[in-house]
């Protein structure tokens, strides 16, 4: 029988899946792209308020990123190539930069915000996934921060918290014992990396400790809700196709 933690996880894995397509029962067309993907700019707002809110988990991380991934299980050839990225009001549309590898922020703009806009992506839905991207100054490439995943868990959360029916938060709630899921120690966040990993070794205090992998090496699972591991510790990646260190 699956552990409270790994059942919370699965359903906090969960939130960040294509919604269940009722939607397929109607077709929207924006700018000739059939039910694109988007999110709805208000409920992307809540991860930069959380951003503000629990920011002294990673002080030194200058801003919040958001980076667009190709989902595992994508139709075939789905890449990150051609993308373009927009705020699209019933007033205005305002375009919004978007790198090669998927990073882009988010600004603030308050009438957009008002005109209840969404956030609009010029593939068609279900073959990516949104997700936050804290990165402390300082840090090596091959290395993330255990502060800066528990504070893009905050983000990912309360965004997906204005998305999520009520019985599932209700239900995410009473495992994990708390309406702060991310400060639960029922729960560890899954890290992302763009390559396929050899191994992710959590370095604190002189200890290190193998974490486990997951879909193909490219996620591995780390221990954010086990307060003994310092904001500063250091999750050091290695990659598959690289060289084993000696």
């Amino acid at each position: 029988m699956p552990s409270k933690r790994g059942l919370a996880a699965g359903l906090l894995l969960a939130l960040c899946l294509p919604p269940a397509m009722a939607d397929d029962a109607k077709t929207i067309e924006i700018n000739g792209t059939r039910n694109p993907e988007l999110k709805r700019y208000r409920v992307m707002l809540a991860g930069l308020d959380a951003f503000d809110e629990y920011h002294a988990l990673a002080p030194k991380a200058p801003a919040l990123n958001f980076r667009l991934r190709v989902r595992s299980g994508a139709q075939e050839g789905v890449t990150l190539d051609n993308l373009t990225l927009r705020i699209a009001g019933d007033q205005s549309s305002v375009p919004v930069p978007l790198a090669g590898d998927g990073l882009f922020s988010l600004p603030r703009i308050a009438a957009l915000a008002d005109e209840d806009a969404d956030l609009v992506l010029n593939q068609r839905k279900g073959n990516y996934r949104w997700d936050a991207d804290v990165r402390s100054a300082g840090v090596p490439p091959n290395m993330r921060r255990l502060g800066d995943l528990r504070l893009e868990c905050e983000v990912v959360v309360a965004v997906a918290k204005k998305e999520i029916p009520m019985w599932i938060h209700a239900t995410v709630t009473t495992m994990l014992l708390t309406n702060h899921w991310c400060g639960s120690d029922k729960l560890n966040w899954i890290g992302r990396s763009p390559r396929a990993l050899r191994q992710a070794t959590l370095v604190a205090d002189g200890q290190r400790l193998a974490l486990e992998l997951g879909d193909g090496g490219k996620t591995f699972t780390s221990p954010t809700g086990n307060p003994a591991y310092p904001d500063d510790a250091l999750i050091e990646l290695e990659y598959a196709d690289d060289a084993p260190q000696p």
